[in-house]
């Protein structure tokens, strides 16, 4: 049996945001952008359907930053602070959920835990700006497979 807890997700504000990176929505708001150990950054467009609020896994990266930015369309992004340890379920105390509702982006820290964004209705396309190399710098906690649990995000 999978246990399932509920997380509020949030308006998306710069504060709120704060300890998983930088809210990117109007001027003079900026993001730095970085990469280390001679990763190189790529920027593409990303297509996602609707696939539910509940999050199995979060992801990692820790030699760059990843900006994030719904185009137009609501998105729901489930996160936790660089440092987080999902090795029992404390870590899950620290997960956060937000809204971004297609007028803003966001830059995540180097080793934000993260889950989107993905839509909160039928599809949302995403500009994406993260390593090259992502598959090689890809820390995923498995919470289903290894915690026997699930996050259902509450809107």
């Amino acid at each position: 049996m999978v246990d399932v807890i509920p997380v509020r997700a949030e308006p998306l504000t710069a504060a709120a945001f704060s300890p998983f990176g930088q809210v990117l929505a109007r001027e003079p708001d900026q993001a730095i952008i970085g990469a280390l150990d001679g990763e190189e950054l790529s920027l593409n467009i990303l297509t996602y359907q609707h696939r539910g609020l509940r999050v199995d896994h979060l992801n990692a990266h820790h030699r760059a930053t990843q900006a994030l930015f719904p185009l137009g369309r609501s998105a729901l992004l489930v996160v936790a602070p660089p440092g987080t340890t999902f090795e029992n379920r404390l870590g899950l105390d620290r997960v956060s959920a937000f809204v971004i509702d297609g007028t803003a982006g966001v830059n995540l820290d180097f080793g934000t835990w993260h889950w989107g964004p993905y839509p909160i209705h039928d599809e949302v396309s995403i500009v994406n700006l993260q390593g090259r190399n992502f598959a090689d710098d890809n820390e995923v906690a498995h919470l289903e497979r290894d915690l026997g649990v699930v996050i259902e995000v509450v809107l």
